[in-house]
């Protein structure tokens, strides 16, 4: 049993995770919840993170108005707080960042130094965004840290922007366009940008509406489907060559993303049925 004001280390949670997945500067999961409320102490995380209850009754310590839907809480590095499920069957979403890491992401920016309930319809939003990704099976690892930079920024006073799309998005899309076949993180797309991480979470889904890994997966979708137009490449070859991990991997997003399957798609292009169909009934593709 957990003792009065245990400091948790960092990822660590009253709960055991169903997914995980950390990445360069968060750490993803969702997790069934272990302990019954009355086990559950006065305690801290020496990391900062965000807990969305997904699942089960859930109470918090932190301020702000209670209100219907989906809790939302933010806590700082070392709070002390006693947030718990009453009853069985919790499920929640946590997204931690390290203490330093954190703090590097705030930089001068204000932010929350108390818990607090986050209830505005975009922080749900973001969270309820990140949720659905993390249990996806295939999600770009640039999308899940885009979409954990983009809830971080809702305890971040937001700076002042113009009303005309900055030139640094445009820098940022084309380092995509050069860099899409090749593993990316947001830090990169930040530092070719010349912006902080956060700042281009933030400018992706006001100018763009979706995140750097989302516009990512579109110029791989779209080389794609290029170079099944081209020519007689191999389905598994092209899906390497625009940055998919495999043939399968290509399948399922081409066929999310356009409503048929990339060897669907080659026929409609003129490409021999025969090759087209073998490749594509390989790979099962759901």
């Amino acid at each position: 049993m957990v003792t009065s004001r245990t400091a948790f280390s960092p990822g660590q949670f009253y709960g055991v995770a169903n997914v995980e997945r950390r990445l360069a500067s968060v750490r993803i999961a969702h997790l069934a919840a272990t302990i019954c409320a009355e086990g559950v102490d006065e305690h801290s995380h020496d990391d900062a993170h965000f807990v969305l209850a997904t699942h089960g009754r859930y109470e918090t310590t932190a301020w702000g108005p209670r209100t219907e839907g989906p809790p939302l809480v933010f806590n700082p590095p070392g709070v002390v707080h006693r947030d718990r499920f009453v009853g069985t069957g919790g499920h929640f979403l946590a997204v931690s960042f390290e203490a330093d890491t954190w703090r590097d992401l705030a930089g001068q920016a204000p932010t929350a130094i108390d818990a607090l309930r986050l209830n505005h319809a975009l922080a749900r939003a973001c969270a309820l965004r990140l949720t659905r990704a993390i249990l996806t099976r295939d999600v770009e690892p640039i999308a899940l840290e885009a979409l954990g930079l983009e809830l971080a920024a809702q305890v971040q006073a937001p700076k002042l922007e113009s009303e005309h799309r900055p030139d640094w998005l445009s820098t940022a899309e084309t380092y995509l366009a050069d860099s899409f076949d090749q593993p990316i993180a947001v830090s990169d797309v930040a530092r070719a940008a010349g912006v902080h991480p956060v700042h281009l979470a933030r400018g992706y889904r006001r100018w763009f509406g979706s995140t750097p890994g989302e516009r990512l997966r579109t110029r791989r979708l779209e080389r794609a489907a290029d170079l099944l137009m081209a020519g007689r490449t191999a389905i598994g070859e092209i899906a390497l060559r625009a940055g998919f991990c495999d043939q399968s991997h290509l399948n399922r997003q081409f066929r999310l993303a356009y409503g048929v399957t990339p060897g669907e798609f080659a026929r409609l292009c003129g490409r021999r049925a025969d090759v087209a169909s073998v490749q594509d009934g390989a790979t099962g593709a759901p």
